[in-house]
């Protein structure tokens, strides 16, 4: 299984590395001056693309209180709508991230996630998990915040437990 997921993995960051060429001109440690430019260069429906560092914390679905820190991530929003993201869970546990994101208006976005479950250590399929993200960007685009609604499914999808919501913030670490 990891064998699997690990190819799966090379495949697609190979898939992409076309894709990410314009990414790798901007240094990762440049100053935030650089993505500034870059972000406000970009069109409105565009501004969310890059590489971004998010963190994301668990909140009550209904007060919006905190409930407890879930971890961090690193998403990368490519150019037509695709979207790849990882975790700090660890790849036996979830894995890759993949979904959609669209323009919303404004400085606004939306997002669909899909990754599958695992449960270890036989690294037993227990499902999957749909996220749908609600994303505002920073008017000079390179902050953003949201909320995320969860809902993890039985492998055959039905809905396993009662869906969670969490809320998430991020800093641009490379733009286009």
């Amino acid at each position: 299984m990891k064998h699997v997921m690990m190819k799966s993995a090379l495949m697609l960051v190979f898939a992409a590395a076309p894709l990410l060429a314009p990414a790798q001109s901007i240094p990762l440690n440049k100053a935030v001056g650089s993505a500034d430019i870059a972000a406000a260069a970009l069109l409105p429906s565009q501004r969310i693309e890059g590489l971004w560092d998010e963190q994301v914390e668990q909140v009550d679905c209904h007060s919006g209180a905190p409930l407890h820190p879930i971890g961090r991530g690193t998403n990368l929003f490519l150019h037509g709508g695709a979207l790849v993201a990882t975790n700090n869970a660890p790849p036996t546990v979830m894995g890759m991230t993949l979904g959609q994101w669209r323009h919303a208006g404004g400085n606004r976005f939306r997002a669909r996630m899909r990754l599958n479950l695992f449960q270890p250590p036989l690294e037993t399929f227990t499902g999957f998990r749909v996220m749908t993200r609600d994303i505002t960007l920073s008017n000079h685009g390179n902050s953003l915040t949201g909320t995320v609604s969860v809902q993890d499914y039985f492998p055959e999808g039905a809905p396993q437990g009662a869906p969670f919501c969490a809320r998430e913030s991020g800093t641009r670490i490379a733009s286009p």
